[in-house]
């Protein structure tokens, strides 16, 4: 079994654009998060990418990017998609987010966990199991669009993917993983930007 599948972070938010830190909570794309998923829609055309089932995380700006870059509104709506529950923290300025460990990729461990909210474990754990119970129901030859939010996407590849990436350029808004998936293992094939239309990350 050699199962292709595509996860894809959501469009820029009015958080995003304030610089707040924005979780578990919630608010609505911008005028460029919307470009941005549309931007996304335009490569699936361009790749012939039609997908058979497109899964989203529950939150506002996920199923809103899920819609525009798939043009489907039948989505299957997955609470383990969500983003990392930062806790008390929700809303604030990300000037207050503590240090961000990026040499193991576990970001900021279990920091948030004291106010409430989650240990990085506990995100990409979730996030897997999540997508492959998705997967486990689907024939080798359906394609999946799975739409989440940059810190899960991030601790998802970097634990859960062998050989992970590194991306230097880091996970933009709307930015499109390609994955495979054995059965066991998953790996990711590539990260595209759709509104720069630039891999920054190809096998």
């Amino acid at each position: 079994m050699q199962k292709i599948f595509y996860l894809m972070r959501h469009g820029q938010t009015l958080f995003n654009a304030q610089g707040r830190i924005q979780g578990a909570c919630d608010s609505p794309l911008t005028a460029l998060g919307i470009k941005q998923a549309q931007a996304a829609r335009a490569y699936f055309q361009e790749e012939d990418i039609i997908f058979d089932k497109v899964y989203s995380s529950t939150q506002e700006r996920a199923c809103d990017t899920a819609e525009l870059a798939s043009g489907r509104t039948d989505l299957i709506r997955l609470k383990g998609l969500k983003e990392w529950n930062f806790g008390a923290f929700e809303g604030h300025q990300e000037y207050l987010n503590p240090h961000l460990f990026k040499e193991d990729g576990s970001g900021y461990r279990d920091y948030f966990v004291a106010y409430g909210g989650e240990s990085n474990v506990e995100v990409y754990q979730r996030m897997a199991a999540t997508i492959k119970k998705a997967l486990a129901d689907e024939k080798e030859e359906e394609r999946s669009l799975f739409v989440s939010h940059g810190a899960s996407i991030t601790q998802f590849y970097r634990h859960m993917t062998v050989e992970a990436p590194i991306l230097t350029k880091g996970m933009s808004n709307c930015a499109i993983l390609k994955l495979a998936y054995d059965g066991t293992k998953m790996r990711v094939l590539s990260v595209y930007n759709p509104m720069d239309k630039e891999y920054i990350f190809d096998r």
